[in-house]
């Protein structure tokens, strides 16, 4: 009777070692580990291990397509500098590679359908959308005018970034888009955005002053919380025409700004 019982606890075990193994990056060093599921495989985790500079997502696990990169798989790697992701991934979480903050690039396999990398930076096939900027890449950087979307977290942590050119196209930043890019100075809305989500700019510490431009018809809660050098802040659209969340005003860790002066167009 033990016996039977141990064989069947080894082989729950085996089981459920299916849905979540895991396989040697190229570098043949540590681990990258994938789940899988019916019909395809996803990245679970890559390692953050002394040594491991550079990373590649394979194309297959186990006979599966490797078709989605989880959230939170690959973040706060201490050691990543490089990243290649490969033909099949399809969808890429928003928490998938933020505070990394020895990525340089990212690279993509041409062969994707549905994500390019430009100059190290991952966007979207059709350049309309620009998902992570490597945090440690440059100090400046000029974003392509094909942009119309920073995705949530684009910029997340991205703190040795100081001069910043947006898409003259720009119309939408999503939720901590450029949150703690603490090193970041003088930026220049593009006229046609029309949103900022939740926490875009949260603790952009060295912005002394920004202008909402005359389309914007959305500023999300806490926007510009802790944004504690940002005293002055103009609105080039008529305060009735934009919805303002809750608490989206510069503030120095929620609380008011005496020397805050922001101004309305007629």
């Amino acid at each position: 009777m033990k016996k039977i019982i141990v064989s069947v606890l080894i082989l729950l075990f085996a089981a459920s070692c299916l849905t979540a193994c895991s396989v040697s990056d190229f570098s043949g060093n540590k681990e990258i580990k994938y789940k899988t599921h019916s019909d395809h495989a996803a990245v679970a985790e890559l390692p953050s291990a002394t040594g491991v500079t550079q990373l590649v997502i394979a194309d297959e696990y186990e006979g599966l397509p490797v078709t989605e990169i989880s959230d939170f798989a690959g973040c706060n790697l201490e050691y990543a500098e490089k990243i290649t992701i490969g033909k099949n991934v399809e969808t890429i979480g928003e928490w998938a590679f933020t505070n990394n903050q020895k990525l340089k690039e990212f690279v993509v396999d041409e062969e994707n359908e549905h994500f390019c990398s430009v100059d190290g930076v991952l966007f979207s096939k059709d350049m309309k959308t620009l998902l992570f900027f490597p945090c440690a890449k440059s100090t400046e950087y000029k974003m392509p005018d094909e942009v119309e979307t920073v995705r949530s977290k684009a910029f997340y942590r991205c703190e040795k970034l100081e001069k910043l050119t947006l898409s003259s196209n720009l119309k939408a930043i999503g939720e901590k888009a450029f949150f703690r890019c603490s090193s970041m100075q003088n930026l220049t809305l593009p006229d046609t955005l029309e949103s900022i989500a939740k926490d875009g700019f949260g603790y952009c510490s060295s912005l002394t002053e920004i202008t909402l431009p005359k389309n914007i018809r959305e500023v999300g809660q806490y926007v510009f919380f802790n944004c504690t050098s940002l005293l002055k802040v103009t609105v080039n659209a008529k305060e009735s025409d934009v919805k303002f969340e809750k608490d989206w005003q510069p503030t120095n860790n929620g609380l008011k700004i005496d020397e805050l002066v922001i101004t309305y167009a007629d």
